[in-house]
């Protein structure tokens, strides 16, 4: 598909909010936007059609690839680069930043809803447009991709928390990011970055620090730390003892003894 960009500028523009560019790019060893110095007040989504871009926001580099997009503000605290990467855009006017949720919003789009954009994008590539048609356009588009954002996060949300309740009902079992990824159909990277948004640790942090929880209560039983590292989900007493007293600054021996000091 052919790269253009597109901008509208009008006389009159009465403070309404514009849809202000539109465009479908190609990425080059010269493509790197720093948003904290642009000057003009907009709104940018931008989706990958093909191949990989990267945004960076403060010390971290998330890839963008193909469908993943970035919804944000323009200035912003992030930079957007890529050479290997096609994608489409759109800018809003910032009149409507009062409208956005969040500074950067980084999500995932379905095949259909990009279809719609590219759709329209190309509808107006070269259609005049008067500024209330404009106006009307920005409205409905910039609620659709609200909408589409919000119905993102909220299925991230459901399989987040279907991931977490799976460790908490399974933390015995053998258990691996590998599997969780396959089972819920996510990324590695998406599972890690998704869960730790929700509850502050990655998904296997997560499940050692349940399967410690289980583990305070049989070390007080006449139970081994090879057999309670074993019902725990724990390969070896070795591994289970390391990480243990890396979260309770005991060893499990040591934990295991106090119950003296309380009977």
């Amino acid at each position: 598909m052919q790269n253009f960009v597109r901008q509208f500028h009008y006389i009159n523009e009465q403070h309404f909010p514009l849809i202000r560019g539109i465009g479908i790019g190609q990425g080059s060893t010269h493509y790197d936007w720093d948003a904290r110095q642009r000057k003009e007040q907009l709104i940018v989504l931008q989706v990958t059609l093909s191949g990989q871009g990267f945004i960076q926001i403060g010390e971290k580099t998330v890839p963008l690839t193909q469908n993943k997009a970035f919804f944000a503000k323009i200035p912003g605290s992030y930079r957007y680069f890529g050479e290997n990467w096609h994608f489409l855009f759109i800018e809003f006017s910032g009149s409507m930043i009062q409208w956005l949720d969040t500074s950067v919003a980084i999500v995932e789009l379905s095949e259909g809803f990009i279809e719609r954009l590219r759709g329209f994008i190309l509808d107006l590539k070269t259609q005049e447009v008067t500024v209330t048609q404009n106006t009307k356009a920005a409205f409905t588009l910039f609620v659709d991709i609200k909408e589409e954002v919000q119905k993102e996060s909220q299925q991230k949300t459901a399989t987040i928390e279907a991931v977490k309740k799976y460790i908490d009902e399974h933390y015995f079992e053998d258990i691996s990011l590998e599997f969780l990824s396959e089972k819920y159909g996510l990324s590695k990277y998406k599972l890690i970055r998704q869960f730790e948004a929700a509850y502050n640790s990655p998904p296997i942090h997560y499940l050692k620090k349940v399967r410690i929880l289980h583990s305070l209560s049989l070390l007080w039983e006449e139970e081994t730390v090879e057999i309670v590292a074993r019902k725990v989900g724990f390969s070896t007493g070795n591994y289970f003892s390391k990480v243990f007293k890396k979260e309770m600054s005991i060893s499990p021996s040591e934990y295991k003894n106090r119950k003296t000091h309380y009977y």
